[in-house]
């Protein structure tokens, strides 16, 4: 990741320890890894019970619309 990096979600500066890349649109976003620490969410992650592998999605991907501050698209959460 170069320094110049932002998040997808927010366009501020990631500082590569706090980041995630999406497992669809594969663009980085910033996840933070720890509880027990303050940090900036961009996105979730959670497991895959088919794979156990863990998967990473940006708050765009998924359509939160809270973080965004869009509307959801049509036929979804109307």
């Amino acid at each position: 990741m170069t320094a110049e990096a932002s998040c997808c979600v927010c366009g501020k500066a990631l500082d590569g320890s706090n980041t995630a890349e999406c497992n669809n649109c594969g663009w980085p976003f910033h996840l933070n890894r720890r509880n027990d620490v303050e940090g900036k969410d961009c996105g979730d992650v959670w497991i895959n019970e088919q794979y156990l592998s863990l998967e990473f999605g940006c708050f765009n991907c998924l359509g939160n619309t809270e973080a965004t501050g869009a509307e959801p698209p049509v036929g979804r959460g109307h």
